[in-house]
C-alpha cells in the first residue's frame, strides 16, 4: 500500500509540475538581446525599435512575470502585475516592474481597483511603437476589478452576489460582468490599442473558453448592454439596480470594435498539458495509463457514484465478465462529462488494460453542496464518498486493489492546507474497526478533519501552494492483487 500511495502522489505532482507557470514561460518563450527578437509560443516577433511592457493578472502571473523579467530583462520599459494578498515574493526587487496586492479572498476590493486604474492609465500611452506583453490566470477576473464610471465596486459586486444567487449561470454573469466593467470583455485590448498584443494564458476553466478566463480582457467578446438588460430582466433584478448602472447599460455609444490584428491570445496552460504529464508518471511507475476525460464536473456525491460505476466495468472487463464492445456500451451510459468510449482492440489498448496494472486519468471541477459546518473542500468530499460508495462492491471487487486520488493542482483545496486526498476500497472496512463513523465526516462537511486524523494523516495530500491552476486531477489505481500460495 505504502509503495501505491507514494506513486500516486508522484504522479500528481508531475502533473503539477508540468504546469508551473515560470516553467511553462521559459519553455514558451526565448529572446536575443543582440538582435532583439523574440519568439514567443513558435512565432517570431522584431522587437528592435519596440518598448516592452508587461502587465499581468491573476494567481500565478507573478511566476509568469518574473520569469519574462529573467528572458527579457532591461527591455522591458515598465510592467504592472496584479497578484493576490499576502502573495508577493520577496525576489520582486526590480523597479520598473510594479507587483501590486489586491482582491483578498479573491474577493474585488478597492486595492484591486487601484491596480486595474493603474493598468488602464499605462494602456491608454501606448502608441503602435509598443509591445504589451499580458499574462493571465485563475483569480484575475478580480484582480482586474475596474466598474465604468459611475458604477461603484459595491454597486457592481452586490448586482453580480444578487444575479448569482437568483439562479444566473457563469455566461450570463460574465455578460454583464463584462458589460459593466472597465477592462474586461476585450477592453484592456481596445485600450491598449494600437500596440501589437501577445496574451498568454493559464486556463483554469474546463474547455479553456478565453473570454471565461478572468472575464476575457484581451478577447474579442461580442456582449452587449442589449444582452445584459435582458439578463438582468429576466431575474427580475433591473428595477433594483442603481442609476449608475442604468446609465452604462442604455449608453448609445458603446464601443464594439475590436482590434483583431493586433491581439494574439494563447492558451499556454491546461488541464490537457497535466493530464499528458500524468500519463508520462504512470508510465514511469508501470502502469498503464487510460486518460477518459479532461472535462469532469458535477456534484461530488453524483461523480463518486459515477466513478465507483466506472471502477467496477473496468474490473469487470479485465476480468473478462464483459468484453470491449460491451465497455463501450456501458461507458456510454454512465453521466461522467466528455468521457472515452471507443475502446479498441486495435493496438493491443484493450489487451495493456486488461494484462497490466492500470490508472485511469480524468480531470475537471467537481461541485459541493454545502450541509455542515465542518472543514473540506471538494476533493477531500469526493475522496472519502468514492471510498464509501465502492465499499458496497468490495466482495465483488476483492480480486483488486483500487485507490483512488483526488487533489487540486493549486494545492489548496477548500479553506485548508490540502490539496485533497485518497481513497480506497478497505477505507471503510477500516473505519469499521476502528468505530469510526465517515457519514459523520461527510454529513457535516468535515472531510478535512476525518483525513487528518485518519491512519496519522497517510492519505491526506498535502503539497502546499503550488503557484498555478489548472483545476482538480483524479487518478484510479486498479491493480491485480497478489494472491499467496501456501
Amino acid at each position: 500500500m505504502v509503495k501505491i500511495l507514494g506513486d500516486l502522489i508522484q504522479i500528481f505532482k508531475s502533473s503539477v509540475s508540468a504546469v508551473l507557470p515560470d516553467k511553462i514561460i521559459k519553455n514558451c518563450i526565448s529572446y536575443d538581446s543582440l538582435t532583439e527578437a523574440a519568439i514567443i509560443c513558435g512565432q517570431n516577433y522584431n522587437l528592435k525599435n519596440k518598448n516592452l511592457y508587461i502587465i499581468g493578472t491573476g494567481k500565478a502571473v507573478q511566476y509568469m512575470a518574473l520569469e519574462a523579467e529573467d528572458i527579457f530583462s532591461s527591455k522591458i520599459r515598465k510592467g504592472i502585475i496584479s497578484i493576490p494578498k499576502g502573495s508577493l515574493n520577496n525576489k520582486n526587487d526590480k523597479q520598473n516592474v510594479l507587483y501590486l496586492e489586491g482582491a483578498q479572498n479573491n474577493l474585488p476590493d478597492e486595492n484591486s481597483v487601484s491596480t486595474a486604474n493603474k493598468i488602464k492609465d499605462l494602456l491608454k500611452k501606448l502608441t503602435k511603437d509598443d509591445f504589451l506583453l499580458v499574462f493571465i490566470s485563475g483569480g484575475g477576473s478580480a484582480l482586474l476589478s475596474l466598474p465604468k464610471y459611475p458604477i461603484t465596486l459595491e454597486e457592481k459586486t452586490t448586482l453580480i452576489k444578487k444575479l448569482a444567487s437568483s439562479g444566473a449561470d457563469i455566461i450570463e454573469l460574465n455578460v454583464v460582468r463584462t458589460t459593466i466593467s472597465d477592462l474586461k470583455g476585450g477592453q484592456l485590448a481596445r485600450y491598449a490599442f494600437p500596440a501589437q498584443i501577445v496574451t498568454l494564458i493559464l486556463s483554469d476553466v474546463i474547455g479553456d473558453p478565453i473570454d471565461i478566463i478572468a472575464s476575457g480582457p484581451t478577447s474579442n467578446v461580442k456582449n452587449n448592454p442589449l444582452a445584459a438588460i435582458n439578463i438582468i430582466k429576466k431575474y427580475k433584478l433591473y428595477e433594483e439596480i442603481p442609476k449608475s448602472i442604468q446609465t452604462v447599460l442604455n449608453n448609445k455609444e458603446y464601443i464594439t470594435d475590436f482590434p483583431t490584428d493586433h491581439v494574439r491570445n494563447v492558451i499556454i496552460g491546461s488541464n490537457k498539458i497535466s493530464i499528458a504529464a500524468a500519463i508520462s508518471a504512470a508510465k514511469s511507475f508501470n502502469f498503464y495509463p487510460v486518460e477518459l476525460s479532461s472535462i469532469v464536473t458535477g456534484n461530488v456525491s453524483h461523480i463518486a457514484n459515477e466513478y465507483v460505476k466506472l471502477v467496477k466495468l473496468f474490473c469487470d472487463f479485465r476480468t473478462g465478465y464483459i468484453d470491449v464492445n460491451d465497455l463501450n456500451l456501458e461507458l456510454k451510459k454512465l453521466n461522467i462529462p466528455g468521457l472515452k468510449n471507443n475502446f479498441t482492440e486495435k493496438n493491443n489498448e484493450a489487451l495493456s488494460i486488461k494484462n497490466n496494472n492500470i490508472c485511469l486519468i480524468l480531470a475537471g471541477e467537481t461541485t459541493v453542496k454545502i450541509c455542515g459546518n465542518g472543514v473540506g473542500g471538494r476533493n477531500q468530499q469526493l475522496a472519502l464518498e468514492f471510498s464509501k460508495n465502492i465499499n458496497y462492491l468490495r466482495e465483488k471487487l476483492q480480486d483488486h486493489e483500487i485507490y483512488f486520488l483526488s487533489a487540486g493542482t493549486d494545492g489548496i483545496d477548500g479553506p485548508t492546507d490540502a490539496a485533497g486526498a485518497i481513497g480506497y476500497l478497505n477505507l471503510i472496512s477500516e473505519c469499521e474497526e476502528n468505530n469510526i463513523d465517515p457519514d459523520v465526516y461527510i454529513n457535516n462537511n468535515d472531510t478535512y478533519n476525518f483525513y487528518k486524523n485518519f491512519k496519522k494523516g497517510q492519505f491526506h495530500v498535502i503539497t502546499g501552494h503550488t503557484n498555478t491552476n489548472v483545476m482538480d486531477l483524479h487518478l484510479i489505481i486498479i491493480k491485480e492483487k497478489l494472491k499467496y500460495s501456501i
